[in-house]
């Protein structure tokens, strides 16, 4: 697969106000700092993290929703930071996205109809007749009846807006879609459902996605490589299997053994790693390695003084970590390996 965009040394801080007299230095909020990594077009790419440490804000500058701070995002071999004027307005028709909250990202004043074609009337596209048209035919692409488009959003339930937005995001025709945990609003019930939606729009349609989750399972069901952030940086990345079966990373390795396992037998048997303390201040993070002041293998001073980079550790699989080391899992205790059994953890 030839690679579709690669993102380098991204960086994004936000300002901390500190008051009208103030002398103290400006302060910032690292929000992400110094994060890489590419996708290979037709791939899923899984950012996956817990809240706070800088996976959406990562998809927001990737289509320049925010503007980071520094980096590049190359995409079909021009940094996308750089485009302006039509280049930029062609860049924003080949990248969406889909919001996490399907009830705060859809206009209420909006008849669904002009909701999903928003984006053809932005750039322009067909007359009104034409993009009510595609309108219609998108709606039927994600399950919905083509014949509501004269309905408004409250008339529907969060799945079937969920479905809406979808369809918002491919109006036209995108390479690359960040998906903005499209599943972590919705009853478990249907997050099954948006899932496969996702992996048959993929299939037929030929799109790439970065799926940004924090649950280890639904990024599973999805992805073929897995990115794990903590405080802003990316700590190990893999294809998923070799990831949720070997990781390296301690915070990746807390991570998958805090996932209960649907057989109390086998839950019984498993090893929990417990991470002391509580997530740094991204304002005053630590210094070194960002997770050393949790790390159950931490040696200091390296760990404080220096920041790992991210290393090859196997085939494919980068660890952010001075001692990272394989933690085998018995792939029959783990809930994340087999694909039926991971259907049944997310529903």
């Amino acid at each position: 697969m030839s690679e579709l965009i690669r993102v380098e040394g991204l960086t994004k801080r936000f300002p901390v106000e500190q008051g009208v007299f103030s002398r103290l230095a400006p302060k910032y909020v690292s929000a992400v700092e110094d994060v890489s990594f590419s996708v290979n077009a037709g791939e899923t790419l899984g950012l996956v993290g817990e809240s706070g440490c800088g996976k959406s804000t990562t998809g927001r500058c990737v289509i320049r929703l925010t503007e980071p701070t520094s980096g590049s995002v190359v995409f079909e071999g021009r940094d996308a930071l750089k485009l302006k004027g039509r280049d930029l307005q062609a860049y924003r028709r080949d990248v969406q996205i889909i919001f996490q909250d399907p009830y705060a990202s859809l206009n209420p004043r909006f008849t669904i109809g002009e909701v999903v074609a928003e984006p053809l009337t932005i750039h322009g596209i067909g007359t009104h007749a034409e993009q009510i048209k595609r309108a219609k035919e998108l709606l039927e692409i994600v399950g919905l009846n083509p014949e509501h488009t004269n309905r408004y959003p409250h008339e529907f339930s969060g799945g079937q807006r969920q479905r809406i937005g979808i369809a918002r995001a491919l109006a036209l025709n995108p390479k690359l879609i960040v998906c903005d945990e499209p599943v972590s609003a919705l009853d478990v019930s249907i997050q099954a459902q948006v899932l496969n939606l996702l992996d048959e729009l993929q299939d037929e349609l030929g799109l790439t996605y970065i799926f940004i989750a924090h649950d280890l399972s639904v990024v599973q069901h999805i992805s073929d490589r897995v990115a794990v952030m903590y405080l802003g940086r990316i700590v190990e990345v893999a294809d998923w299997r070799q990831l949720y079966v070997a990781p390296n990373h301690p915070y990746t390795q807390s991570l998958l053994s805090a996932v209960p396992v649907p057989d109390p037998n086998v839950q019984r048997t498993r090893k929990r790693i417990l991470l002391e303390g509580d997530v740094p201040s991204p304002i005053d993070p630590p210094t070194g390695c960002r997770f050393h002041t949790r790390c159950p293998i931490a040696q200091l001073p390296k760990c404080a003084a220096e920041t790992p980079e991210l290393r090859s550790v196997g085939d494919e699989h980068l660890a952010a970590c001075h001692f990272a080391k394989p933690f085998p899992i018995d792939e029959s205790s783990s809930p994340l390996v087999d694909e039926e059994l991971a259907r049944a953890v997310i529903g």
